[in-house]
Formats: structure tokens, C-alpha cells, sequence
């Protein structure tokens, strides 16, 4: 009840504009940052490192694809040559899942159909911010991928350009 509370508290402090409208969610977004708070501490760490990389997609018919990837990830030589531990690092560095979406006001849902690591406690829910082609995602608490330490990501996205044909 205290994890609820707080993230209750913490969601509506943070200053969300109208509702956002699904049409500007359509496209590919590239990370810009994302930071973590921890919510036994309250203190905010870069789970994913300084500069982690990332892009979510959201098309018209409600589907959601993402990738994230952490900053510093292992180099290996050559695929033949990728060693059991760089296997593990690599996975270890990284978030992926596609499912479906569903927007009611500036609460955005995700419905997973498969994650990288089939860990079926996500956090599916998150408020957002459209401010042009930014987008600020604040999930609803739950375990860190990284760590399984309960935290709140803040995830902040900006809009791909489409590609010239």
C-alpha cells in the first residue's frame, strides 16, 4: 500500500499537459535519456547507463515494438568467437518487447506478447507527455530488469524522422 501511495504521489506530481492524442504516438522514437528512482531510497540512477540507446515504435493498429539497450555493452570480435559470458552480458544489457497499446487520456497501456526475457511482471502502464516531438514516459512502479529492485523509470523519447523514399 506504501509502493502505491507513494507512486500515486509522485504521478501527479509531475505536471502532465491534456490528453494526448493516439495519431501523435504513431511512429518511431529514439531515446533521448531514462533514469530510474529508486523507491525504497529515492534516489535516481541511470540504470541503463549514461547514454543507453534505444528505439520504440507504435503503429495505427495498435501495435507496440521496443529495444533498449544499455551504454556499455560487450564489443565481441566475431560471432564465432563470442564467448558464454559475452552471451550473458549482452542479454543482461538489454529490453525488448512487442504487444499492443492502448491510450486513455495521457495513461498509456501496454499488453506484452513476448519480452527478451519472458519475465511476465512488467510495468505495463505509464503516464506521458506529448510536448512536439518529445515524449516523456513515467512507468507505474515495478522491478528493475537490471536488478529486480523496485523502481519508477522516466523515459524520455524523441520523434524519428520518416525516412526519405
Amino acid at each position: 500500500m506504501k509502493i502505491a501511495t507513494l507512486a500515486s504521489a509522485l504521478l501527479l506530481s509531475i505536471p502532465f499537459s491534456a490528453a494526448a492524442a493516439e495519431k501523435d504516438l504513431h511512429g518511431t522514437w529514439k531515446m533521448v535519456s531514462q533514469s530510474q528512482k529508486l523507491l525504497d531510497t529515492g534516489e535516481v540512477r541511470a540504470g541503463r547507463g549514461a547514454a543507453p540507446k534505444g528505439y520504440v515504435t507504435f503503429t495505427p493498429d495498435g501495435r507496440v515494438m521496443g529495444m533498449i539497450m544499455n551504454d556499455k555493452r560487450p564489443k565481441p570480435e566475431s560471432v564465432a568467437k563470442l564467448t558464454d559470458q559475452q552471451r550473458i552480458e549482452l542479454f543482461n544489457t538489454m529490453n525488448a518487447y512487442a504487444g499492443t497499446y492502448k491510450l486513455e487520456g495521457n495513461k498509456l497501456t501496454y499488453t506484452f506478447d513476448l519480452t527478451h526475457n519472458e519475465v511476465p511482471a512488467r510495468a505495463s502502464a505509464r503516464q506521458i507527455k506529448l510536448e512536439g516531438r518529445k515524449l516523456t514516459m513515467v512507468n507505474e512502479p515495478s522491478a528493475a530488469t537490471m536488478d529486480g529492485k523496485m523502481v519508477q523509470t522516466t523515459t524520455v523519447w524523441e520523434k524519428v524522422q520518416a525516412a526519405k523514399k
